[in-house]
């Protein structure tokens, strides 16, 4: 007997949930799927007045469906394990569509993934060329299958590498039309303002037209005693974000447009946008909106009605409410002539043969193994990240022969090939080495280092899958942390190896949403996974009861300016509390103005090895860590390492507010400092409130063991590898075909 099929509904947009509204009610109703919606973190943000999440809660109760919002890849991909269909509403490789569009890359072979064109202009489907000008002509799908309201032939945008994937469903909204008697035309008009979009934006003044003509036209109906509907577009709102004054006779209609019956309004008007084709669906006199210089494009709506100054606006209403037939059976033709899929028993057919083709996908889902896990890592050194984000959560399985990781180190490849002084020869000595050992994976974490080219070859000659781990901006380390850590990390043949390795991987396991941003705005089309879990770790020391004795940082040099940052309220808090004593560890050097505190300010020395630096960090029992952090973009793509380590050792944690410490010190697990009146308060607080400090990092405890676990690190890593297999054998089966 076959497994129970799971259904899965990518919400990002806000104009998503219309789209897929009506396929969760059939995924539920007439197949019995179990319906997940993975919503991500930016559409709440963008739900400004919580309208479409309180239609998810209540379609999600219709539909017994299950909502997670994610703010990571990471997080998504925990969710996908197990088969069945995942649909999205705006899928592309636009930026817009990055959230929709990574998970679509990276989903396992057991998920049928669908893409719906969500618009009658839907990018990568039809288009404007204002859409061109900002995107490209070039858009492109991750979807299995992309669903289309009209055959190919229409679809102008559609890429020639798109074509095959193309089935012609029609538009999701005509399953569930308005039934029952109406009185038509009984309503007020319909105007629609689509001023947020690209075509809009992108030529000077029109927006600014349409309001003048839109607030004119206003004027005239209230003349005649008439009121008129403004709809605005569900994702843009201009006029409500803008605050736009509206005419007395004006009601604003915010409503989904599955809850609003056009059959009982006069007549609707908008500029171009898809809600023209509801209007049409709904045999509501529509017509199109145009600037009066003709800029805006409206050629895919050849053969309707145009109106562009307020007189024009309002003949047209009052000839709609006249004579309504007249533009009725124009609107009618047109749909005829564009093919459109509008027929609710044909669109309705088609989407039951996607539901089945998924029901039929068999999961054959190999148990891992772990101990056939061998693992190469490739770094510059022995660095701190390797230790923390490989070896550290990976040791309990080396440590019990189930796994297999090996560190290959610039400085011996350097070696390497100054003793066999030829390409050739050291391509020929890694080709033994990795023979020998046999990786399943290899991982270059941070990697900038010559000779990566032969381990690249090895790799794709014995279709081993490729990760590039990085945690930092590698192509835009800053002056500011130093001059010499500045011109190694820019040197040309470094900088070029980081963008090899990383138009090279199979997958680029990035360390925050914020660097993945950054190397997506770079590389819009690389394969970056957020992981959830940048460091883990255990509770070692709980929190020290008592007076509060110790304040500390742990940093390397390239931190002086994120110390300095703070260093007027270390003095001021060293002043005021002649017991307390501030402690650095690293090679972060003792700043002059804090010389004069004498042995109050303590240096410890580095510890290169990370175990060892726990256990020496544990052993200073302090009571406060701070993690200053200036707000540079370089920074912002920074992890919340110490956060972890502080927790772990019984240390309670202030940090700089909106960095990256924002979600591990919410829930009172942390102070978050927005300047330094905001760091002096918090430091004061713990000082002066044991009770407070403890209960803080027990806190925080909870969280790391709950959230930053070791164990769940380890997971992480090895479906990251398992992941980088997959989209390589993809890449393989790609290029064999």
């Amino acid at each position: 007997m076959l497994e129970r099929r799971t259904a899965i509904f990518l919400v990002n947009l806000i104009q998503d949930v219309s789209i897929l509204r009506p396929l969760m009610i059939m995924a539920h109703r007439d197949f019995g799927f179990d319906v997940r919606v993975l919503a991500t973190a930016k559409f709440r943000s963008r739900d400004l007045f919580g309208i479409w999440e309180a239609e998810l809660d209540l379609l999600c109760r219709e539909t017994n469906a299950r909502v997670v919002i994610y703010r990571s890849d990471w997080e998504a991909f925990a969710e996908l394990q197990e088969t069945g269909i995942i649909f999205s509403a705006s899928e592309s490789n636009v930026p817009e569509h990055e959230a929709s569009h990574a998970l679509f890359r990276y989903a396992p072979p057991t998920f049928l993934k669908v893409t719906l064109q969500h618009g009658f202009e839907c990018v990568g489907f039809r288009h404007s060329p204002a859409h061109d000008r900002v995107y490209g002509p070039k858009v492109s799908f991750g979807a299995d299958i992309v669903c289309a309201w009209q055959p190919a032939k229409f679809q102008a945008s559609l890429a020639p590498s798109q074509r095959p994937k193309v089935l012609v469903t029609g538009p999701t909204g005509v399953l569930q039309p308005f039934t029952g008697r109406v009185a038509r035309g009984s309503g007020p008009g319909l105007v629609c303002e689509n001023l947020h979009s690209v075509r809009m934006k992108s030529i000077a003044g029109s927006s600014d037209e349409f309001l003048a003509s839109f607030t004119e036209f206003c004027r005239l109906m209230a003349e005649d005693g008439e009121r008129v509907l403004l709809r605005p577009h569900p994702g843009g709102q201009f006029v409500l974000k803008n605050n736009v004054e509206l005419p007395p006779n004006v009601e604003v209609n915010n409503a989904p447009m599955y809850r609003l019956d056009l059959r009982g309004l006069a007549y609707g008007i908008s500029a171009p946008s898809s809600v023209l084709i509801d209007m049409l669906l709904a045999d509501l006199p529509t017509a199109v909106w145009r600037d009066s210089q003709g800029s805006v494009d409206t050629s895919n709506y050849a053969g309707l009605t145009t109106v562009s100054s307020p007189r024009e606006l309002r003949e047209f209403a009052i000839e709609a409410k006249a004579n309504p037939s007249r533009f009725v059976d124009l609107q009618r033709k047109f749909l005829q002539e564009q093919q459109l899929v509008i027929e609710p028993r044909e669109v309705f057919d088609a989407y039951v043969r996607l539901f089945q083709a998924a029901g039929r996908i068999e999961a054959r889902r190999a148990q891992p193994r772990i101990e056939r896990h061998r693992l190469l890592v490739v770094a510059n050194a022995h660095l701190p990240t390797v230790q923390v984000c490989l070896e550290r959560p990976l040791q309990p399985l080396v440590d019990r022969g189930e796994l297999a990781l090996e560190l290959l180190t610039e400085p011996r490849l350097k070696e390497e090939a100054a003793r066999l002084e030829s390409p050739d020869r050291l391509g020929a000595w890694l080709g033994e080495k990795m023979d020998l050992f046999g990786p399943d994976a290899i991982i270059f974490s941070r990697y900038s280092g010559p000779h990566s080219s032969h381990i690249v070859d090895w790799a794709r000659r014995n279709s081993v899958p490729i990760i590039y781990h990085i945690d930092d901006d590698l192509l835009a380390v800053p002056r500011s942390l130093g001059e010499a850590k500045h011109a190694y990390h820019n040197a040309p043949d470094r900088l070029e190896t980081v963008r090899t390795l990383l138009g090279t991987a199979d997958l680029v396991y990035v360390s925050t949403e914020a660097l993945r941003e950054r190397l997506v705005a770079r590389f819009p089309h690389l394969p970056a996974v957020v992981g959830a879990i940048n460091a883990s770790g255990r509770v070692m020391h709980p929190p020290r009861p008592g007076p509060a004795k110790v304040i500390g940082y742990m940093a390397s040099a390239d931190h002086l300016p994120n110390l300095e940052m703070v260093l007027p309220v270390i003095a001021d808090l060293l002043d005021a509390h002649p017991e307390i004593a501030f402690e650095l560890f690293g090679s972060i050097p003792v700043p002059a103005e804090l010389a004069r505190f004498g042995d109050r300010v303590r240096w410890l020395e580095p510890i290169a090895d990370y175990a060892e630096f726990l256990k020496a960090l544990g052993q200073r029992e302090w009571d406060i860590g701070i993690c200053p952090l200036v707000a540079t973009e370089f920074n912002r793509t920074k992890s919340n390492n110490k956060w972890i380590e502080y927790s772990s050792l019984g240390i309670a944690t202030v940090a700089s507010a909106g960095m990256a410490y924002d979600d591990c010190c919410s829930g009172g697990c942390g102070f978050l400092a927005q300047d330094l009146d905001g760091w002096a308060f918090a430091l004061e607080r713990l000082l002066s409130d044991d009770n407070a400090r403890v209960a803080m990092v027990t806190r925080a405890q909870q969280k790391l063991e709950a959230e930053y676990g070791l164990a769940a690190h380890r997971q992480q890593i090895l479906d990251i590898v398992r992941l980088a297999g997959e989209r390589a054998a993809r890449t393989l089966i790609r290029e064999d075909a």
